[in-house]
């Protein structure tokens, strides 16, 4: 079986790829750093079968934990991105169309006009400013400002 686990090692090797291919984001690439470090390692004469799964499990939970806080942080940086949306928070705006309770209002942003409502169906008249807030769907939730 020790002639033969060279094929074993590069299966493993060859599916933990396919899996981290298939998938989004790092799931498997520490199992295929172990299976291809334990392939080389097989060629070793008189190395045994289960010294060798000791050597991947070992490796692998090395690599894991060595390497997981890190790969962790880059995807929380990676995924909190703002989208082009998120820019108008915080940006104040005339109000063309009056946020009266169960009815939107509306304003223009860059000549596009956009639906808002209110965060606690608070009514605004037309033609007071707002700041946008947040985003919900597909419609600003403002609140009343002044214009400066």
């Amino acid at each position: 079986m020790e002639n033969y686990m060279w094929i074993v090692w590069l299966c493993v090797f060859v599916l933990a790829m396919i899996v981290e291919a298939v998938l989004s984001g790092l799931n498997s690439i520490w199992f295929a750093a172990a299976a291809i470090i334990v392939l080389f390692l097989s060629f070793i004469p008189n190395l045994p079968y289960w010294g060798e799964i000791l050597i991947f499990v070992g490796l692998s939970v090395i690599l894991l934990l060595a390497t997981r806080p890190l790969v962790k942080k880059f995807n929380d940086k990676r995924n909190s991105s703002k989208t082009n949306l998120d820019r108008y928070i915080g940006n104040k705006y005339k109000l063309n169309k009056k946020v009266e309770k169960g009815s939107v209002g509306e304003i223009t942003v860059n000549g596009v006009p956009w639906n808002v409502d209110t965060e606690n169906d608070q009514e605004i008249e037309a033609g007071k400013w707002v700041e946008v807030i947040s985003i919900e769907g597909n419609k600003f939730i403002v609140k009343e400002t002044n214009n400066e």
